[in-house]
This record gives structure tokens, C-alpha cells and sequence, in this order.
């Protein structure tokens, strides 16, 4: 008993401490890169905390130039947010949203108004796929609670499995390798163009996933 106290006090400190997960994604607008997008998951006793940063600069019709900068934090039970915060900048307009578990709902703030969602609540968590299957999703930088559907393909060719979210005015196309690691994201822009996320990797020895 001794022996094996002593042993977990002499290791590192990052043996010690659960390692963050780290997500990063180049972003682009058809063949433009614009800006990137990175998510942080780390998990904390039963609790999963997740962030997520975006920052992106682009021009609608070559005229219009667009400045968005994305926050948010999410805690995650069980499948289930725990809460959320989060802040979004575009040009000139802030948005802030708040959500937490309160009395067997998940309560969203938006501008000072209440919404009162089912107790299980979930946003589109891209980075643990088998949480998109629900009738609702919410979207932490709207604070609007979408309706959406799933379709789920696996190539047996390329081992990817492709995920479609289908919602009322757009849909949200998602690929995952064997691992079932998020490779990346396309979604259909009105006037502007197809979006595109592309997963890149640091310095650890990954190598970048082939579209």
C-alpha cells in the first residue's frame, strides 16, 4: 500500500493529471482559408469540459468584409450539458448565452430572456458524434434550439463514416475516421459559399487527414 502511494507521488505531473484533448481545424470559405477553429476537451472527475475558439475574417461578394471572433465553454454529464457560456462577435454585433441545469430543466439566457429546455439538453457536439442523435440540438452561439435529423454512411473504401445534419434551412456535412476521430465539416453558406473545416495536426507525429 505504502510502496504504491509512493510510486503515484514520485511520477510527473502529467501523468498525474488527465490530458486535454486538443481539436484544430484551418477554416475555409471555397478555396480561401479564413481562419481556424480550435476545441479543447478535458475531463474532470465525471464532468467534461470543453471550449471552443474560433476566429474568422473573410468578404462577402468582395465587398462586405466580415469579422467573426467565437467563445464558448461546455460542461458535459453523461452525455448531457451541464452548462454552457458562451460569446460571439460579428463586426460590430455581441452575442452572449448562458445555460445550466436548474430545477430538472436546462435553462438558456439570451439577451436577459429565459427559455426552458428538457433536462438532457445537447448542442452540436461534432467532436463525440453519437451525441448529435437527437430531435433538438442547441446551437451555443444562437441560443436557438434546432430541430434537426441524422444520416450516417460508412464507406468501407476509405473507412470514413459521413454524417449529414439536415436543419430547417441548411445542412452540415461530417466525416470521421476509423477511430472515429472528427476529420471535418462542410456546410453551404447563403451568398458566401461553402464553408469547410480541415483537421490539422501539431507537432506530435499525426499526420493530416487526406480529403
Amino acid at each position: 500500500m505504502y510502496r504504491l502511494v509512493l510510486l503515484v507521488l514520485l511520477l510527473p505531473i502529467e501523468f498525474c493529471l488527465a490530458e486535454a484533448e486538443s481539436i484544430r481545424f484551418k477554416v475555409f470559405l471555397g478555396k480561401q482559408e479564413i481562419g481556424q477553429h480550435h476545441f479543447t476537451l478535458k475531463q474532470d472527475g465525471g464532468d467534461l469540459h470543453v471550449t471552443s475558439e474560433a476566429s474568422m475574417d473573410f468578404n462577402v461578394l468582395l465587398i462586405k468584409k466580415i469579422k467573426y471572433r467565437h467563445f464558448a465553454k461546455e460542461i458535459w454529464k453523461d452525455g448531457c450539458l451541464k452548462s454552457v457560456e458562451s460569446t460571439t462577435q460579428r463586426n460590430n454585433k455581441n452575442i452572449k448565452i448562458s445555460g445550466k441545469r436548474l430545477a430538472g430543466n436546462f435553462v438558456v439566457t439570451n439577451s436577459g430572456v429565459e427559455e426552458s429546455l428538457k433536462e438532457c439538453t445537447k448542442s452540436f457536439a461534432y467532436w463525440r458524434p453519437e451525441w448529435l442523435e437527437d430531435k433538438n440540438l442547441l446551437n451555443v452561439e444562437t441560443g436557438k434550439y434546432t430541430p434537426v435529423t441524422l444520416e450516417k454512411k460508412f464507406d468501407p473504401i476509405t473507412l470514413m463514416t459521413r454524417r449529414e445534419l439536415r436543419l430547417p434551412n441548411t445542412e452540415i456535412r461530417l466525416q470521421y475516421d476509423k477511430s472515429g476521430a472528427w476529420q471535418s465539416l462542410e456546410s453551404d453558406l447563403k451568398i458566401a459559399g461553402t464553408l469547410r473545416y480541415q483537421r490539422v495536426y501539431d507537432t506530435s507525429g499525426e499526420l493530416n487527414a487526406n480529403f
